[in-house]
């Protein structure tokens, strides 16, 4: 029992967790670096040359389809003085990604292919000095980038994910819309509200008109980090499927018809940018006002939850309040993902060599 609060209740994070700069900074290394995170959707990488640009974990980054038919990444920064070299959100090159600053140009597998106008002397290795490359691979028609190029494969890190996400016809879904939304938010402070059904009754009637709320469950599988969100429908519609949050923060909300996808882009401790992809099956002309419906239902409820945490994350902010009280039967999957958070932080970081 914690003196205090009982033997049904624990402690919540210390407050000062969701502001604090040095320790931001600590989980971007040691959390978001060493992540599997979505980045985009397949689709979007049809073609040798087609490309998507963006921002994970604070870098700029982009991935571009090759000319063998793999997706790579890299840090968007050419190895001569460090401009951005794809700045456009989307699009495809040619058969060299040029630098926009001096003419530096590369392939698309990164290597450099020629150092404009540098000097007849001035020789310079493809590889030695090729884009910085980072970790990508493909599952079921998204997208994953690793900052750090050390871990388990994307479906070793996926784990129970694979076979929860089977029955649903993913590759057969088709991008509709997005929504995406900066907020004065941590990430903690997000994934907390997320994966607690605490708060439904007072703030989802939406929700809670369709899933049977009594019967609402979350199952914990921490050795893979993973939270299995479930709850019967009062009836056949929008909320039959499959919900699952792996930590950090990427979130699958998967139908027969169609997905919500869902991850966060901390851009800073308090602040974050929240993204949403939705996909159906049938995305004619016929299902727009039905799809554009769905996706505006969903949305509802992340707006709910939005507003009132940017109200707790200005108290957190603030220093009146310190730490509160978590719920065992209400609120186990925050204290999970909290000590997630924490452990993250305990293990050793990245080592660093004598060349760098």
């Amino acid at each position: 029992m914690i003196e205090g609060i009982g033997r049904d209740a624990e402690w919540s994070l210390p407050a000062a967790f969701y502001r604090d700069e040095e320790r931001y900074a600590r989980e971007r290394k040691l959390i978001f670096e060493a992540n599997w995170l979505l980045f985009s959707w397949s689709e979007r990488l049809r073609e040798p040359g087609d490309y998507v640009t963006g921002q994970l974990a604070g870098y700029s980054i982009f991935v571009i389809r090759g000319d063998d038919g793999k997706a790579r990444a890299f840090h968007n920064v050419c190895r001569h003085r460090a401009s951005e070299l794809l700045r456009e959100e989307a699009g495809r090159c040619g058969k060299l990604i040029v630098c926009p600053y001096h003419s530096w140009s590369f392939k698309r597998d990164g290597a450099l292919h020629k150092a404009a106008e540098f000097g007849k002397d001035a020789t310079f290795d493809p590889d030695e000095w090729g884009l910085y490359a980072l970790d990508c691979e493909e599952w079921r028609g998204l997208v994953f980038v690793r900052i750090r190029r050390e871990g388990p494969s994307l479906i070793e890190w996926l784990g129970p994910v694979v076979d929860f996400a089977a029955p649903f016809p993913i590759e057969k879904q088709h991008y509709f819309t997005k929504k995406e939304r900066v907020v004065d938010v941590d990430w903690k402070t997000y994934g907390e509200n997320y994966l607690e059904c605490y708060h439904c009754r007072a703030m989802h009637p939406g929700l809670c008109a369709t899933l049977d709320i009594d019967r609402y469950a979350i199952d914990v599988h921490p050795e893979h980090e993973l939270f299995h969100l479930h709850a019967p429908g009062r009836a056949e519609g929008l909320t039959q499927g499959c919900y699952l949050y792996r930590f950090p923060f990427l979130m699958l909300n998967l139908y027969d018809w169609g997905s919500s996808i869902a991850t966060v882009e901390p851009m800073g401790p308090g602040r974050l940018k929240h993204i949403n992809w939705y996909f159906f099956e049938d995305v004619s002309p016929e299902k727009a006002e039905a799809n554009q419906q769905s996706a505006d239902w969903s949305a509802q409820i992340i707006t709910e939850d939005l507003d009132i945490i940017t109200g707790v994350q200005r108290n957190l902010n603030a220093g009146v309040y310190t730490r509160g009280a978590l719920s065992k039967a209400q609120e186990h999957a925050v204290i999970a993902f909290d000590r997630m958070a924490v452990e993250a932080l305990e293990r050793p970081g990245p080592r660093r060599v004598a060349a760098e």
